[in-house]
């Protein structure tokens, strides 16, 4: 397989990604603005918001990467298509380590 079609494969990866990104960013508003207990850890709260932060920026993200996938086609767009991949993984890791906490 070449390098085109991998990276128009990661960028329709990550565009599926964004289907559920409305209802993240619902729940996303609803953590930030709900109330804390004073049980609550310092890395526990921290580990919430990176997540909440990571998360709300992915369409930043992914829109960036495919601008700059479009523009330079040829030059490293292979890596520039699996940067919201790698951006996904991190949510997904920062998501478990909120449940392990939790």
């Amino acid at each position: 397989m070449n390098k085109k079609a991998l990276s128009i494969i990661f960028l329709v990866i990550g565009g599926l990604a964004l289907l559920p990104y409305t209802f993240l960013m619902i729940a996303n508003i609803m953590q930030i603005a709900g109330v804390r207990s004073e049980g609550d850890s310092a890395l526990l709260l921290f580990v919430v918001y990176a997540f909440v932060i990571v998360s709300s920026l992915y369409l930043i993200t992914y829109l960036v990467c495919l601008i700059l996938a479009i523009v330079k086609r040829k030059q490293g767009m292979l890596l520039i298509s699996a940067i919201p991949l790698f951006h996904l993984l991190l949510v997904i890791v920062l998501l478990l380590v909120w449940f392990l906490f939790d």
